[in-house]
């Protein structure tokens, strides 16, 4: 990775030659050559999913000095890939989009928000699944679409998390992943993947991995199946575990041979703290689970109320690296799957027919059906969402953040310039 540092002031930075985007084959994710695009990556939410309001001003990805902030120490932390949570499909994202963009990160989103009316209920799918919540989603769409650094959308995170929830949500999910990629087939102009971002649990996960990725048998390229899948995993603590102790050796083996990319959506146990990491090099990017996941994201960026931060973010704007930060820097900088990346292949796995036997001997209570709801918003789907407010990348004339960054012995970091790709 080749990068070139600017150092005129003033001077405005093109973003012509933009990032490539990602797509699908089988179960990886590639670059435009076709390579295997291996997720090095954080959460990325500052403020947390209760900061957001439909009615403010700003959001985690509309405020150009704050991306310049951080931008510049995810950069530094070595990081090709965010997921946000929660924007609003109705401010500017250019000049932020267009910051990660030239910095090499692309960024995954979740497509719902906590308010109501704007995720699908999980005990009660039916009330929630409706035209007003499809605005919501189709609106996402338009806003971020344009963006090629946009790896793909998560349809949902958690929905089906316990008996109740698994029981009747499921055929939910796959309705809005139909949805989100009819939508994005009329109104965009690239395939963007949509996946699915799973709980915790070792049943369910798996359960709904086998229900999401499979195709009924008269149609091989089903739409409402998973592009891919998340995998939200806290199973190896820093300091206490180790691969197989962790859980990871039983992740590998079941979900080996799956026909879609796999990646750790959420990790990074803080059972004991500071995190050091060790799962990073000895687990997610080791030979034994690179191939079966790719990758993965760090839980969090920020700190906030439950304790995972890499970095501190006082009322002022101001930075303070936490030690955190600092292992996961130096673990990302001891990792090397190059030997990996030289030699893998593709697993050459079709989608399995869906059965419904099988889904259910992985959890009794899980809801397999493949009888979908009916989308109840078919002319937006055909027409549009109405939201004019369409992303694209835009040249920069920033590239050094206002904002104070201290280093993790509180000493001020003086340099904070971007380093932008010479090549995207």
């Amino acid at each position: 990775m080749r990068f070139k540092s600017l150092a005129v002031a003033g001077c405005i930075l093109a973003v012509a030659a933009a990032l490539q985007p990602i797509s699908v084959k089988e179960d990886a994710f590639v670059d435009s050559n076709g390579d295997p695009f291996v997720i090095v990556g954080v959460d990325y939410q500052p403020g947390g999913s209760s900061g957001y309001s439909n009615s403010a001003s700003s959001d985690v990805l509309s405020d150009e000095d704050v991306c310049l902030r951080d931008a510049f120490l995810l950069q530094k932390l070595g990081v090709n890939t965010i997921r946000t949570y929660t924007v609003s499909p109705w401010l500017n994202h250019d000049k932020c989009m267009s910051i990660f963009n030239a910095v090499g990160i692309y960024v995954i989103l979740d497509v719902n928000s906590p308010l109501p009316g704007e995720s699908i209920h999980r005990n009660d799918p039916w009330e929630s699944y409706n035209e007003n919540y499809l605005k919501r989603v189709f609106s996402i769409i338009d806003a971020f679409k344009g963006y090629p650094n946009i790896l793909g959308f998560f349809a949902g995170n958690e929905v089906f998390n316990d008996a109740v929830s698994s029981s009747v949500s499921p055929p939910y999910i796959r309705a809005v992943q139909r949805d989100i990629k009819n939508y994005i087939s009329k109104h965009a102009n690239r395939t963007i993947p949509v996946g699915y971002s799973a709980a915790d649990d070792n049943q369910i996960r798996v359960a709904g991995w086998e229900y999401l990725q499979c195709t009924t048998g008269e149609n091989a390229t089903d739409i409402s199946r998973s592009d891919f899948y998340g995998l939200n995993t806290y199973q190896w603590c820093s300091g206490r575990d180790e691969y197989q102790t962790s859980g990871y050796g039983a992740i590998a083996t079941a979900f080996n041979g799956s026909s879609i990319p796999i990646l750790f959506s959420e990790y990074g146990c803080n059972y004991k703290t500071p995190r050091t990491f060790d799962e990073v090099d000895g687990g997610v990017y080791s030979d034994r689970l690179l191939g079966i996941i790719d990758g993965g994201l760090v839980y969090e960026y920020s700190e906030e109320s439950n304790q995972y931060g890499l970095v501190k973010i006082a009322s002022n704007g101001s930075v303070t690296l936490k030690q955190d930060y600092s292992y996961l820097q130096e673990a990302y900088e001891d990792m090397n799957y190059t030997s990996w990346l030289e030699t893998s292949s593709f697993s050459g796995s079709s989608a399995p027919n869906c059965n419904s036997t099988l889904i259910t001997s992985m959890y009794p209570n899980f809801n397999s059906s493949l009888d979908l709801p009916d989308c109840p918003a078919t002319d937006m789907l055909n027409h549009g969402s109405g939201n004019n407010n369409i992303g694209k990348l835009v040249d920069l004339t920033n590239y050094e953040t206002s904002y104070t960054i201290y280093d993790t012995d509180g000493n001020e970091i003086t340099d904070k310039v971007l380093k932008y790709h010479s090549t995207n």
